[in-house]
């Protein structure tokens, strides 16, 4: 030690700069100062990716749980990973997006999905603030090239629409809260977004005529619903939900055909409630006969829509 008493070559405790938050210091929470701290300490933790879905051409967007919409020009990111200079730089481990829609949901997002309706292409997010968000691919598109006039690559794109799921009503004329969209399916021939809802309801929405209320209620789960899918060519929709079923519905009638409990296998297995097989995703074959389901209880289940059955069951146990 110096005389002084400090260590030999320790910094200036002035001209240190302090990376954590101290949140016994004063502020002023009618300015936004306050605000951008926490959001900029909240953007340095780690996020998440939900959801991802590709569109165009050569175009990726995603999801995150920070609530934002990132598009990603899948040239520009092959270009940084080669390196520029004939492959004599260094390629990008960590390729940055072209586009950033910052506040696209309050709240994580879920689900990203691409469709095509009337001719156009478009994309649908939802998430944790229970909105399902219409966006333009071409709008997308044209945000994430226009950043070569830009230094910001965050830009605030303007939504081709949106719909909300309904809050439950309570006791006395309150409202529940706004339930989460887990999941998103288009049917296109009938112009229906299916949106799956942490209160158990699949809604139908309407893409042509943009109703605030739902055209349709798919009932019948006792938890939230983690999955949903499309079968176009009949007219149907499969739920998949915590409760451990899958669903079968009509999306005429708004009626269930069928209740699969995707953890029961032939020799008689127990599943369903309370083992922890909640169906967490559900997938349809191209020409629409055969849905596999998986689950939390460590399986996959095949079931065949000719023979109005369950068809076989993969075990999936941890490695």
């Amino acid at each position: 030690q110096t005389e002084e008493g400090t260590q030999p070559g320790a910094p200036d405790v002035d001209t240190m700069s302090v990376a954590l938050f101290d949140c016994t210091s004063a502020y002023d929470t009618t300015t936004a100062e306050y605000s951008a701290v926490v959001r900029e300490e909240a953007a340095r933790a780690t996020r998440t990716v939900y959801a991802s879905v590709f569109f165009g051409e050569n175009y990726l967007a995603c999801g995150s749980s920070s609530g934002s919409l990132s598009v990603f020009n899948l040239d520009d990111v092959l270009r940084e990973q080669r390196g520029s200079g004939g492959g004599t730089s260094s390629p990008d481990p960590s390729p940055r997006p072209s586009l950033v829609v910052p506040d696209a949901h309050r709240g994580a997002v879920y689900s990203v999905i691409a469709y095509t309706v009337q001719g156009s292409e478009m994309l649908c997010s939802a998430g944790e603030d229970g909105r399902s968000v219409l966006w333009r691919a071409s709008d997308l598109i044209a945000a994430a090239n226009a950043k070569a006039t830009r230094s910001e690559r965050t830009v605030a794109v303007t939504p081709a629409g949106e719909f909300k799921n309904p809050q439950e009503s309570k006791a006395r004329g309150a409202l529940g809260p706004v339930p989460e969209t887990t999941a998103l399916a288009v049917d296109p021939t009938r112009g229906t977004l299916l949106s799956a809802a942490g209160d158990g309801v699949c809604y139908g929405w309407d893409l042509g005529e943009g109703r605030d209320a739902p055209a349709m209620r798919l009932r019948g789960h006792n938890d939230l619903l983690h999955c949903v899918a499309a079968r176009v060519g009949a007219n149907q929709a499969v739920t998949g939900s915590e409760d451990g079923t899958a669903r079968i519905h009509d999306l005429r009638s708004e009626t269930c055909s069928h209740v699969i409990d995707v953890w029961r296998a032939k020799e008689g297995k127990s599943g369903g409630h309370g083992s922890g097989a909640w169906v967490g995703c559900v997938a349809l074959d191209k020409a629409e006969n055969w849905a596999a389901m998986g689950c939390g209880g460590g399986c996959i289940t095949m079931w065949s829509f000719a023979a109005g059955g369950w068809a076989s069951g993969v075990a999936t146990p941890p490695p």
